[in-house]
Parts: C-alpha cells; sequence; structure tokens
C-alpha cells in the first residue's frame, strides 16, 4: 500500500536548500519515491496552530520503502543538509488500501 510522507517546512538557509535539491531528487527517485507537491501552503483550512510556509509530499510505494530511506546511508547526508537548511515537521502516513 502506498505511504504519503508529509513534510511543513521554513527555509532557513536558501543557498544550502538549493544545493542539496538535485541530490535529494536523483536519492528520492532511487529509492522509489516521487514528489507529489512541494511549494507553499495554500490555504488554512482548520485549527488554531499556524503551519510553516512551505509543504511538501512524497510517495513511496509501501511504508517499509518510505522508512528505508529516511534510514538509509544514501540519505543520511542529504538529511543533516536539509536540517541546517529547513525547520521542519514531517510524519508519515499509510493509505487502508
Amino acid at each position: 500500500m502506498p505511504a504519503y510522507v508529509h513534510v511543513n517546512l521554513r527555509v532557513i538557509d536558501s543557498a544550502k536548500q538549493a544545493a542539496l535539491v538535485p541530490r535529494f531528487q536523483a536519492a528520492l527517485k532511487e529509492a522509489g519515491g516521487q514528489i507529489l507537491h512541494f511549494g507553499p501552503v495554500a490555504q488554512i483550512l482548520e485549527g488554531d496552530e499556524v503551519p510553516l510556509p512551505m509543504a511538501g509530499v512524497f510517495e513511496f510505494p509501501t511504508l517499509a520503502q518510505a522508512l528505508a530511506f529516511y534510514n538509509s546511508e544514501r540519505y543520511a547526508p542529504i538529511k543533516a543538509e536539509r536540517q541546517e537548511a529547513q525547520q521542519a515537521r514531517m510524519f508519515i502516513v499509510e493509505t487502508l488500501s
């Protein structure tokens, strides 16, 4: 069943962010993932907590593949750079069928 990684973020270092994007995209593709959305939050529908200004949704064929990517040696240095370039909240969901 497909799994979706959701990220809500604010870029805090645009140069670092720009530098890591091509490597992130290549690693994501190698892991079987794809970007469904990456861009500004369009509109707040409910809730009192203000989201960070950007959002991303990444699809993987399975939850196991998403977790393997997140914990992989290939992604580890990219993740470290991303954590310097962004303030982020991230979670994953798995479809029911």
